[in-house]
This record gives C-alpha cells, structure tokens and sequence, in this order.
C-alpha cells in the first residue's frame, strides 16, 4: 500500500533572504533584491551583454562559502539543509535511525570550480587538478557525509527541472515505503557560463523578467537552495511533528521537441500537468493557483500560458496563476525547490506572492494573473511547473495537509 507523503521541514536560501523566516518577511513586504554583479564574481561589462544584474544571495555568505569550500554550493547547502532540519525538529540520531536519504537537483553542479581551473589554465598556463576534483557527484558526497546520512543519495541534473525532479524522486521513495525521510531539494549559484550561456541565446532581459507580460524579453538569474524534508505520514505522526503540506502526485516526462524551447502550443506541458494531477486523483477544478515556471521568455511563456488555458478550459472558476520568478529570478536547478517552498508559504499565509508591473498581460477567461502580492486568498491546492531545456519537464502537485 503506497503512504501519503508530507512535508515536515523547509528551509531556503535566495536573494530574499538566508532562512525561510527573512524570505517570508520579503515576500509579505514585496522586497525584492535585483542588484549588480560583482566585479569578482565575473565581469559583466561586456558590450554584448543584455544586461549586468542578478537576483543574488547576501554577498557575505556567498564570500564565506566561497572561502570555505570552492564549489560555494556545499556550504551554502549544508546551511540551508541544517535550516530544514531543525525546522522538522530532527537530529542526527534520528536522521540514522531512520535511514535518511539525500536527493539534491542541480542544473550547472560544479561549474563554478570548473571555470576557475579553465582560467588558470589559460590565463596562467597553470592547471590546478585539485580544482578538478570537484563534481556534482563529490558535492553530495560531501553534503551526505556532513548529516551522517545513510539512506538513499541522488544527483538529480535535469535542467531546469531539477528541484521538482528530486522532490519527485524523494517522493517516490517515501511513497512506496523505501525510505521514511527524505531530504530533497535543489541548489544553483548562477555563474559566469549559465549567465553567457543564456545571454548568447538572447535570453537574458535587458531590464528584468516581466513573466506572461506582452513585452516579456528574457529571463533573469537567480541563486538559490531550498530544501524540504519528506516523510511518511505515519512517521510524522508518530513523532509528533509539524506538517506543513502534503504531496499529493507530480510527473516527470521529456517532450524531446527542442533542446532550448518547448513545443509552441504547449501539449506536453499540458499532459504533465494533467498527468500530476490524475496521479494525486485530483482535476483542475481542485486548483487554486498554478505556480508556473513563467520565465519571461517568449518561447516558454507562450507554450505554457497554452498548456494553462487548455487544462483550464472546463473549469467553471477562474484560476490564479503566477510565477514568483520575478522575485527570484530563474535558480535552475534550484527553481523547482524554491518555488515549490514559496508555494507552501502560499498556503498557510493564504496569500499570492508576486511584484513586477505588467499592463500589457493576455486576456483570458479562465487565468487570473498574479503581478502583485494578494492577501486574504484561501489555497488549499497549488500545481507548481519546472519546463527545462532538452524538453525536461515536471509537475507537482501540493495541498494543505487535511487529516
């Protein structure tokens, strides 16, 4: 018999702030933190580039993890993981007793130290194999190790579906009774590849991520962690603990369409929505808000605001639907995660989250789009989406926890 899956733990670490309790005060207050990149981080003068911003985290922690550790993710991690933790109100003794597992998504993984060996290699002729040592492999490694954890530990790369994928793959363990407590998530710190990368495919914003918007003309990047602790019902029961969602189902499939955009009129897109939906034996009559992945890019705006009003066509009322990247920019591989804690916020603060002017969005008779906060909204049921390149995409579907 599959178990009911529920989320004992959060923690986060973005641009809104270094723990849930700061991102909570900036979402409520409508603070968001879009500043310059820093010359050391990389340089971003370039004529050619769209712009030189980001959506960043506190530059004092990410110095200090820097210092610490030259992948900057395991610490940063390990911070934000230690977060969940102690939210679930779970030891280390425990963690062990229960065979824990680790399931972390990451869309660039150790790109950081990478760059940095390429650069001493050109610059200095000089190629530091220490620096080579570092994979997203050894980052988790290195993450499990500091939890002592002894479960199940997987590497989750699937663009930038990764966050949801590895709540998904944590999910599935806890669900069919393989694992009684997961720690799954996902971390990204953007860098000087992901932001040329982007910016050569002309989607980076000149100013900044406008999702759904007529005028939309990019993306923004983000770094982020945000993990959530999954557990068994009858675990967290038993313990006593603090439920502060449910997962009801997701989905994962790849459309194979494009290796940078989605198929334009969104009919996978549509399909993993409806299939995250029909796993947890919900309908779209049951959603309250949909967090889409919204990037601000014409390609993946368009295809999902399709997939939307299709799989909202029978619906009697309107749905409301949003993207909170426009607070913190795109994470990656960390979106799904971050999102996915935004989204439980959501729900127990019954309010919409969002900050960016837009007079220029569709009409539509089925979406009501978020552009600012709204409070006083009952959300029993959030649909929250991560489409990715290479055709990576999933769904999951979260509710309030209803005994």
């Amino acid at each position: 018999m599959k178990k009911r899956v529920v989320v004992t733990g959060i923690g986060a670490i973005s641009s809104l702030g270094n723990n849930v309790a700061e991102m909570t005060d900036s979402l409520e207050n409508g603070r968001i933190k879009y500043d310059t990149v820093p010359q050391d981080r990389f340089p971003t003068s370039h004529k050619l580039f769209a712009n030189n911003r980001g959506f960043m985290m506190d530059y004092s922690l990410y110095k200090h993890s820097w210092e610490k550790d030259v992948s900057i993710m395991s610490e940063v991690a390990v911070k934000c993981i230690s977060e969940a933790l102690e939210s679930a109100h779970l030891c280390e003794e425990q963690l062990q007793q229960h065979m824990a597992g680790l399931c972390l998504g990451t869309s660039v993984g150790a790109s950081f130290p990478i760059l940095q060996r390429i650069k001493k290699t050109v610059e200095k002729s000089e190629d530091d194999y220490e620096l080579a040592l570092y994979s997203t492999p050894k980052i988790l490694g290195k993450i499990a190790r500091a939890f002592k954890l002894r479960g199940y530990v997987s590497a989750i790369s699937t663009a930038c579906a990764s966050g949801t994928n590895s709540i998904g793959r944590a999910f599935d363990l806890v669900e069919n009774g393989k694992a009684e407590i997961m720690i799954s998530g996902g971390m990204d710190i953007f860098t000087e590849l992901t932001y040329t990368g982007f910016n050569s495919l002309l989607a980076i914003s000149k100013t900044k991520c406008k999702p759904f918007s007529k005028t939309r003309d990019g993306m923004s990047l983000g770094d982020a962690c945000a993990i959530l602790v999954l557990e068994s019902l009858d675990s967290a029961l038993a313990r006593g603990a603090h439920i502060y969602a449910e997962i009801k189902g997701y989905h994962i499939l790849n459309e194979a369409y494009h290796a940078t955009a989605p198929h334009p009129e969104g009919k996978y897109a549509l399909k993993c929505m409806k299939q995250a939906l029909a796993y947890g034996g919900m309908s779209e009559e049951d959603v309250d808000y949909i967090n889409a992945h919204g990037t601000g890019t014409g390609k993946n705006d368009g295809a999902e605001l399709k997939a939307c009003e299709a799989l909202l066509q029978e619906k009697k009322s309107r749905t409301y639907v949003g993207s909170t990247k426009c607070l913190t920019g795109h994470t990656l591989g960390a979106a799904g995660s971050i999102e996915a804690v935004i989204s439980i916020l959501s729900m127990r603060h019954s309010a919409l989250y969002a900050n960016y002017d837009a007079t220029d969005l569709p009409e539509s008779e089925k979406i009501e789009f978020v552009t600012k906060n709204k409070s006083g909204v009952p959300l029993n049921t959030v649909l929250s989406n991560s489409f990715g390149f290479g055709g990576n995409m999933a769904s999951i579907l979260l509710t309030k926890y209803n005994n």
